[in-house]
């Protein structure tokens, strides 16, 4: 992903959840342990919350979700209201 412009792609279809499970921070899981991607966000600790936030502006406070576009073990579907929540759009 390089630019804005792909970012509904990645976040709003069939892979719903995929880029916001692994670049979340913890903070909202029941285990508060970070996506396996939010390393990256930065060299610090203050520049990932910084970008984490940005990331959370694009899409929506709203619309971030761990959810799928079905339902798979213990995460269930992402539903059309939820989806309509999401800020970036095709």
């Amino acid at each position: 992903m390089d630019t804005y412009a792909d970012l509904p792609h990645f976040v709003d279809g069939p892979d719903t959840g995929a880029l916001m499970r692994r670049l979340d921070d913890g903070s909202g899981s029941a285990d508060h342990k970070p996506g396996n991607m939010y390393q990256h966000l930065g060299g610090s600790d203050t520049e990932r919350q910084a970008n984490f936030k940005l990331f959370k502006a694009w899409i929506g406070e709203e619309g971030w979700t761990h959810k799928r576009w079905d339902a798979r073990a213990s995460v269930p579907a992402v539903t059309k209201e939820e989806l309509n929540k999401i800020r970036a759009k095709y």
